[in-house]
Order: C-alpha cells, then sequence, then structure tokens
C-alpha cells in the first residue's frame, strides 16, 4: 500500500484483502476492489471485465462514484488506473479499443481516445498532465490530458514542445549531427579492420617465408 509500506493487498478476481506484514495479521477483505489504489489509500477502482467503473471507499468498500455504469458489454481486457496525481482515472477496454479518462473529483469525462492497436501499457507522467501509451504494433505515444477546468492548461499546451515551430528544426540539426557522428565512427572502425587485416597478411607472408628458408637450409 503506498500509504503504509507495511500493508500488502492480496487480489482475486472479485475481491482484495488488506494484509499486514509486520504483525502477520489480516486487516479487511476490500469486495469489487481490483487493486489500483490512491496514494492516501482511501480509494480504489471497481471494473469488471463485463463493464462498468466504479470508484470504492477501500474502509467499507462501498461504491463512492460511478464512471460507467454497469452494462453487459462481453468479456474483455479492461486496464484500469489513476494517474500519478490521482486526478483522473485512466480506463482502457480492448473492445471498443478506446482509452477513456475521467476526472476524479466528479466522474466527467475528459477524454476519449481510440488507440490504433491493442493497448498493452499506459503510464502518466509525475506532473499528471500527459500520458505515456505502448501498443501491440510496438509504437509509443505520448498524449496531453487537456483539462478545460485548469486555468493553466493553455500556457501548458503553448510550452508543449509540438507547438514551438522551431523545435523541429532543431531536432532535424541533432539527427544530422547524430548521423555524421555515427558515419565518421563507421569509417573509423572500418580503417581499423582493414589496417588489422593488413597486419595480418604481412604476418602471414613473413610465417609463410620463414617458413620456406628453414626447409631451405635443412636440404
Amino acid at each position: 500500500m503506498p500509504h503504509k509500506p507495511h500493508l500488502i493487498a492480496v487480489l482475486t478476481t472479485d475481491k482484495g484483502a488488506v494484509i499486514d506484514i509486520r504483525n502477520k495479521k489480516h486487516i479487511r477483505t476490500v469486495p469489487k476492489w481490483g487493486g489500483s489504489i490512491t496514494k492516501d489509500g482511501k480509494y480504489g477502482l471497481y471494473a469488471p471485465s463485463r463493464g462498468g467503473l466504479e470508484l470504492i471507499e477501500l474502509k467499507k468498500g462501498s461504491t463512492v462514484r460511478t464512471f460507467i455504469p454497469k452494462v453487459a458489454e462481453g468479456v474483455f481486457s479492461i486496464i484500469c488506473l489513476f494517474n500519478k496525481t490521482d486526478e483522473y482515472v485512466l480506463y482502457y477496454h480492448s473492445g471498443r479499443k478506446t482509452l477513456r479518462v475521467f476526472r476524479t473529483s466528479d466522474a466527467e469525462m475528459v477524454a476519449n481516445y481510440r488507440v490504433q492497436a491493442e493497448l498493452t501499457a499506459v503510464e502518466s507522467t509525475p506532473d499528471g498532465n500527459a500520458l505515456v501509451l505502448g501498443t501491440i504494433d510496438g509504437c509509443v505515444s505520448v498524449l496531453a490530458i487537456v483539462d478545460q477546468t485548469k486555468t493553466d492548461m493553455n500556457q501548458y499546451l503553448s510550452q508543449m514542445p509540438s507547438r514551438d515551430e522551431g523545435w523541429k528544426k532543431r531536432v532535424e540539426k541533432m539527427k544530422a549531427q547524430t548521423r555524421f557522428k555515427a558515419v565518421g565512427s563507421i569509417a573509423k572502425l572500418s580503417t581499423l579492420f582493414a589496417e588489422n587485416n593488413k597486419d595480418k597478411d604481412v604476418s602471414n607472408n613473413n610465417t609463410e617465408n620463414h617458413n620456406t628458408e628453414n626447409e631451405q637450409n635443412g636440404n
């Protein structure tokens, strides 16, 4: 547990148990808990594979807020977690292939992003303002969470590298420098290999000549 390191959670498909490993004691069982937890240890998430998403209170296991009503959508893979600042809840549904972002405070959906391939990993940046997505096709994407209720959102977006007109030029310049260094390194290695091969050839020729002289002297 993030707020108390001596507490651990043992999870099953429909509940979680909190264990005190210091005192070797079972603290409580939390129904419906899937393992996601806020930093203060007060709240968790319930996201069954058949659909639905709820914020639950971990002390009693009661539902505090409903993000997605319980609607039968079939059994699919679900990725569900809080972002680093606990401001948002991230919910991926493999059937819809969408990543939905909800505000924790009022359960309002602020984003609904459709991924181009099956999502295999999602992580939040430390400031909680962006998400890093990894999909099964090997693609890695970084998305900003645009929450219109934040007063500094416009300033945050204006400072992003993609909004800087000179950013692409600087990146291209860095790539050109990297390519130049790579070509120089390859040329240097090629020269070293050529010199080594030349030295080996000279050494082999000297050895052959020496052996020939010894044979002639022996005769």
